[in-house]
């Protein structure tokens, strides 16, 4: 996950400049109407702490597309002198859903289920977290839908979210990050990563994602592995890539891969630090 703030609009403005950001993660490739989700989103901070921020996401899964678009309000404390800060943040989201028949072969020729084109179903749904960061660690929580949509398979999901910055020497720092997602009926996933950044330019790390029943005794052990790499171009841009292997289904040929690609731009960075998650670049 690069972007927090599809899962938290308290994490708007969090940068203190305005940020735009584009990704697009494609999975299983070699699967015919594999999944693919293209994302962006901008936040700014305004000088009365409060910050605004905008994103879309379509999503497309074989002959099902979504797309959202969300505008997210967040307000911005101090806590004390070291920095620390606290952000609410509100999330209000259009959700459009469509279905291509022509992607679907019927069993029977002339399936009246199938012969006409359904009328595209919309839905409006809001959220909430909050996120509490300084130079040094972060820590949010976010609910970026509340309201359910059994139509589409749309549970409320909770992303619980921290990471730290560790300085090794003038060169190097270490970035650990962690994200638990929580989600009514399912097992507790988590997935963290370990990023190491150099002369804050250039990172490169592991991730790992499970769910956390998979280190139970007597469990298969299942998950996903991958690496995360980036680099800032300059001070105004940064390109990453996250590459994502499965450790389920290799013994019958399936390989569940997935890519995702990153640009991000800044704009007009104006305080010390600015890089402050290599995670999330």
């Amino acid at each position: 996950m690069f972007n927090h703030q599809l899962i938290n609009p308290a994490y708007v403005g969090a940068q203190d400049y305005t940020q735009l950001t584009m990704t697009n993660r494609s999975q299983w490739q070699q699967f015919e109407g594999a999944p693919i989700t293209q994302a962006f989103s901008i936040g700014h901070k305004f000088r009365s702490k409060i910050a605004l921020g905008a994103s879309v996401v379509h999503d497309k899964i074989g002959p099902l597309k979504n797309t959202s678009a969300s505008l997210d309000f967040c307000y911005h404390l101090n806590l004390n002198d070291k920095n620390l800060k606290l952000s609410l943040g509100l999330k209000f989201t259009k959700r459009y859903n469509s279905l291509d028949y022509s992607m679907i072969n019927p069993l029977e020729d002339f399936d009246i289920t199938f012969s006409t084109q359904p009328e595209n179903d919309s839905k409006i749904n809001f959220g909430t977290g909050f996120y509490l960061h300084n130079e040094k660690f972060y820590v949010g929580v976010g609910i970026p839908y509340i309201l359910e949509d059994d139509l589409v398979g749309l549970k409320r999901n909770y992303y619980l979210i921290t990471g730290g910055l560790i300085k090794l020497n003038n060169s190097f720092q270490l970035k650990p990050s962690l994200l638990f997602q929580a989600t009514h009926g399912n097992d507790l996933i988590y997935d963290n990563s370990i990023l190491v950044v150099f002369n804050n330019r250039v990172w490169l790390g592991p991730q790992y994602r499970a769910t956390v029943s998979s280190f139970l005794p007597n469990q298969k052990k299942s998950g996903y592995y991958g690496v995360i790499a980036g680099i800032h171009l300059n001070k105004n841009m940064s390109l990453g890539y996250a590459y994502q292997g499965s450790l389920a289904n290799q013994a019958i040929g399936i390989t569940n891969t997935s890519h995702e690609i990153l640009l991000r731009i800044h704009l007009v960075p104006n305080v010390k630090g600015f890089m402050r998650s290599p995670r999330l670049f």
